[in-house]
């Protein structure tokens, strides 16, 4: 990618805990083009939110940023003020959060709550035009009667018209990146395919970046154009999607892909074996060895690097180690072999 909105370089986020030192995010890197539709997908644990909350400036103690770097535009967000980042975030950079109902004040009605986030970063508005504005945005977001509902309060608007508030929100400010973190998980597939259409629909209208938090390879295969997969902290494979989902490498995706419902299949959901391990006591080696059906002892050893296997694709695993300098493996072929298997079902 030659042209960069964001890039994450070795991100590395700690807390700092009575029973240790927690490694979040752990040599996270992901770049972002201006426009651009970017999904980071995992289970529960990975990591995810962590790199989302550790771009915004949202970590709170005992965690911290402190290792890697965050540029934006070519600015490094890592080393710059408070005062200076805080005119970005917000503005330049928006975010999405999981659930509306705890994500929104309780006692403010919505549209003083949009407002504030507008007036913050655009101080020569007065509150007319500022009034104005955020229903106009709730009118672009699909609010109905918009100009009534800016009086309302959350508990008065349903899962969906809230998750719309907080777009709205995000939105209002005509930001360059915007952070979707899991936008869709409290609502119901019909709503959920609303909400996805209508940030589709003001992404292509603003040309806004974004960067997709999800643990639906459904809504990744919707939304985005590239994909990174996320396991304990570290990114395990990456490509675009196009490509990852016509040839899924690391044994991860490929359970991920496996645990998708079909609902022609007659075959029991298949499920991966294990739990995501706790980040106090990581497994030696590669994070992933103790749950792979493919690990060998070099796995439980050395943690592998994230190795080439096309052109913009990337794996972190050893079977890909020798096919990635050139040559081809008898791992590899058992690999190709599994993944032949699984698409002919």
């Amino acid at each position: 990618m030659e042209e960069k909105l964001l890039e994450i370089q070795g991100l590395r986020t700690t807390f700092f805990t009575r029973e240790g030192e927690v490694h979040a995010v752990d040599g996270v890197e992901i770049e972002i083009g201006p426009g651009e539709s970017v999904g980071i997908v995992g289970e529960s644990g990975c990591g995810k939110s962590m790199t989302a909350m550790s771009v915004m400036g949202l970590l709170k103690k005992p965690g911290k940023v402190d290792g890697g770097r965050i540029l934006f535009e070519g600015r490094c967000l890592t080393d710059m003020a408070l005062k200076e980042r805080r005119k970005i975030l917000g503005n330049e950079i928006a975010m999405i959060f999981q659930e509306p109902m705890t994500s929104l004040n309780p006692v403010t009605t919505v549209g003083k709550q949009v407002q504030e986030a507008l007036c913050l970063h655009n101080k020569e508005l007065d509150r007319r035009e500022a009034r104005e504005r955020v229903i106009q945005v709730f009118e672009m977001v699909g609010i109905p009667d918009a100009a009534k509902r800016y009086g309302e309060y959350p508990h008065q608007l349903s899962g969906g018209l809230r998750q719309r508030v907080m777009i709205a929100m995000a939105m209002v400010c005509n930001p360059k990146l915007l952070i979707a973190d899991e936008p869709t998980t409290a609502l119901d597939v019909t709503i959920e395919a609303q909400i996805l259409h209508l940030m589709k629909q003001l992404q292509e209208e603003k040309k806004t970046a974004v960067m997709m938090i999800t643990h639906n390879l459904g809504v990744v295969a919707q939304f985005c154009t590239r994909l990174y997969v996320m396991y304990a902290g570290k990114v395990m494979e990456s490509g675009t999607v196009k490509e990852i989902f016509k040839h899924v490498c690391h044994p991860y995706t490929d359970g991920l892909m496996r645990s998708v419902p079909d609902m022609e299949s007659k075959e029991r959901l298949y499920n991966i074996r294990g739990m995501v391990p706790s980040m106090l006591h990581l497994p030696k080696g590669c994070r992933f060895c103790p749950r792979c059906q493919y690990s060998g002892p070099k796995c439980f050893e050395k943690e592998p690097e994230l190795y080439q296997v096309s052109p913009g694709h990337f794996v972190r695993c050893f079977l890909f180690e020798n096919s990635a300098e050139g040559g081809g493996t008898d791992e590899a072929q058992v690999k190709e072999t599994m993944i032949q298997e699984r698409e002919d079902g």
